[in-house]
């Protein structure tokens, strides 16, 4: 009996672990319209191109929100990204994307999507 439930419990970590692992690795098919074709220019272009986007394919940019996500009065999800606090960086820092600033960071974006994770809007706040 004692051997069933320990194999149960490896098996149900196995299939969370591998669920979880694939769910991270992958990209929507999305994605791939949105693939970068050099550094953007500006902060407004960074918004533009994610309009209409899956949060999850964001987060694999931009790495993920570093203010936590939170659910607006109208449904709508809030994600923030602060440039001027440590980060866990993504794939646009790790290949120079991203428009340059100088040393005072002032940026954050905030990016809105529906319940689905499909991106609706974004803003800027400083990034001047």
């Amino acid at each position: 009996m004692r051997h069933r439930i320990v194999l149960a419990s490896m098996i149900g970590v196995l299939c969370a672990v591998s669920a979880g692992f694939q769910g991270c690795v992958t990209e929507s098919k999305d994605a791939a319209k949105r693939d970068v074709a050099g550094p953007y220019q500006t902060w407004d272009d960074v918004i533009k191109r994610w309009i209409g986007g899956q949060a999850t394919d964001l987060y694999v940019e931009l790495g993920p929100p570093n203010l936590h996500p939170h659910q607006l009065d109208n449904g709508e999800i809030q994600m923030v990204w602060d440039f001027g606090i440590d980060r866990m960086p993504g794939q646009a820092d790790a290949y120079n994307l991203l428009p340059l600033y100088g040393g005072g960071v002032n940026c954050q974006i905030h990016f809105f999507s529906d319940q689905k994770g499909t991106i609706l809007r974004g803003e800027r706040v400083g990034c001047d």
